[in-house]
């Protein structure tokens, strides 16, 4: 015998699996095969809800920018705050600010040198009456001593260019004073900027009788507007106008260069409404607006009354800055 009628033999003795007997020994091989999980052990639902909190937190604020002068974010590329996180106050924008502002410090021009800005403005035509509305870029020059300032006006209207104007500021009694000297002395913590701001605001010779919530929020409007203070003082300076009774905020709001910011806003009472644009994803200051909101009556500290002369929404005046530098002499350009 050969040996394959041997193994022929040997076979026929073996019972032949059907391929169903097949199948089912192959899926209960696989199975033993597969490790047993681990058991599960549940976890505390209010560390995982920390964490989630914790991760939301450092989407909108743990981001490391690189600022310019202006305190814009100045490298191509950068992972930077989403531009719509929701604000629900005027102070959760100030904190914002202020955690961004951290990582960066204040620059201020040195005494021989001049800070420059550059800004863009428009009056609305006043209904039923003959003045004319208006357009104008607005140049300025600060010393860094606060001795110095030169001025540069272009009305887009009627064509017409100033020359470049040079002088000094009026005094240490002007409210307020937003010049680079006095800045730069201003205080970061804003509880003694509050104070500070308090103090120099107290001249009744030449501040008409308003409340105080009002003037502190015209004197951070202008100091914004014609300082342009650098971040941190910024920051600080956001911080004490959301402490004012009756500040608001609203978002998506453009301003006249029609970039998109987020509005703080307080009404004066007499049916305007004042705005200060804050970049939402830099916090920069980009400008500001005076609206006709409708439903105020002529007050005492009024000097006309918008009623009848705007349609509400109208916006009476509106501006922006639109550049920013330091440069060796009045009249340069960054």
């Amino acid at each position: 015998m050969n040996d394959l009628d041997l193994v022929q033999d040997l076979r026929s003795e073996v019972r032949q699996s059907d391929l169903r007997t097949l199948h089912g020994a192959r899926e209960r091989l696989l199975t033993a095969m597969v490790p047993a999980p681990p058991p599960r052990r549940s976890r505390p639902m209010v560390p995982r809800l920390l964490g989630v909190g914790a991760l939301g937190l450092s989407i909108v604020v743990g981001v490391t920018v690189l600022q310019g002068l202006d305190g814009t974010d100045s490298r191509e590329g950068t992972v930077s705050t989403p531009v719509w996180a929701p604000a629900a106050s005027v102070k959760s924008l100030a904190e914002r600010a202020s955690t961004a502002a951290a990582k960066v410090v204040d620059v201020y021009p040195r005494t021989d040198q001049w800070l420059y800005t550059k800004g863009i403005g428009y009056q609305a035509r006043q209904k039923g009456t003959s003045k004319a509305g208006k357009r104008w870029t607005h140049e300025l020059w600060q010393k860094g001593d606060g001795k110095g300032r030169a001025r540069r006006y272009s009305d887009e209207t009627t064509g017409k260019n100033a020359p470049l104007a040079t002088g000094t500021p009026s005094g240490s009694s002007d409210a307020p004073r937003w010049d680079v000297a006095y800045l730069r002395s201003l205080p970061l913590d804003p509880a003694a900027l509050l104070k500070r701001l308090r103090k120099d605001g107290e001249n009744p010779s030449d501040r008409p009788d308003l409340p105080e919530a009002w003037m502190l929020f015209r004197d951070v409007q202008l100091i914004l507007q014609e300082g342009a203070p650098p971040p941190r003082l910024r920051a600080a300076l956001y911080t004490v106008v959301s402490e004012l009774e009756g500040i608001g905020i609203e978002e998506k709001v453009k301003d006249l260069a029609g970039r998109e910011g987020v509005g703080i806003y307080l009404d004066r009472g007499d049916g305007t409404r004042h705005e200060v644009i804050v970049d939402p994803k830099s916090y920069a200051y980009l400008g500001g607006r005076e609206i006709f909101v409708g439903g105020g009556t002529q007050a005492p500290h009024s000097t006309h009354s918008t009623n009848g002369q705007y349609a509400e929404d109208d916006v009476i005046i509106a501006w922006a800055q639109v550049a920013r530098g330091i440069v060796d002499h009045a009249g340069d350009l960054p």
